[in-house]
């Protein structure tokens, strides 16, 4: 386990089709919310939490996008109401302190695992899947580290490490686990390609893009069967 703690698997955001906004949102979350906004156009922190009336959306959020998470590109459980950090919540990507009448808008909700919610907060420096190009992000299979496309314009590239950086997708040991666990499990056929794509479809696209199965699957096959 000391080699396997020491392999940093990266995990990513992949662009994200935005879905339209449900026939009852208006009513359930938008109508009341502008009522809110009316009377207090610049809501403080415990006025906002009085008024979440976009939680009432989390279900139809979740099952939008299949419950993966747009900044990390992995399945993430539904939240309860004891959720913790590993459950999916609502992000509002232009975050609401910023601009509020944004609060109870569908299409500034993010599908957001709870932690990287929370290190997101009310910083501009993390890319939006919904207007991401593809391949921006990258799996280096090699070091699994999430790198930015090696021909990105230094710019682009800057913003790439930025959003890696302020969500701590490389750094966090619980996302290294989760990633070596799924890894694994493929390696060592327990779970079908299918399968991984639907619980984390930025691997499994990285694995097709990169010839996984003829390029590192030997090699990792016989890595994870004598790392139990």
């Amino acid at each position: 386990m000391d080699i396997l703690c020491r392999i940093i698997w990266g995990e990513a955001l992949i662009p994200v089709t935005p879905v339209a906004e449900p026939a009852d949102f208006d009513q359930k979350v938008r109508v009341p919310g502008t009522a809110f906004l009316r009377t207090t156009p610049t809501p403080n922190g415990p006025q906002w939490k009085r008024k979440d009336y976009w939680r009432r959306a989390l279900g139809d959020l979740f099952g939008a996008y299949g419950g993966i998470c747009a900044y990390c590109a992995s399945w993430t459980k539904r939240a309860t109401k004891t959720s913790t950090p590993q459950d999916s919540s609502i992000d509002h990507f232009v975050p609401k302190s910023a601009v509020p009448t944004q609060a109870y808008e569908w299409d500034n909700f993010r599908l957001c695992r709870s932690r990287l919610n929370m290190r997101k907060d009310s910083n501009r420096d993390v890319l939006d899947p919904f207007s991401l190009a593809p391949g921006w992000f990258t799996l280096d299979f090699r070091t699994f580290f999430l790198v930015p496309k090696t021909n990105l314009h230094a710019f682009d590239r800057k913003r790439v490490k930025d959003t890696i950086d302020r969500l701590q997708l490389n750094d966090d040991n619980d996302y290294v686990n989760e990633r070596i666990g799924a890894i694994r499990e493929y390696c060592l056929g327990k779970a079908t390609f299918a399968q991984l794509f639907n619980h984390y479809p930025f691997i499994a696209a990285e694995m097709r893009a990169q010839n996984f199965d003829t390029t590192f699957l030997p090699r990792m096959r016989v890595f994870f069967a004598a790392h139990p």
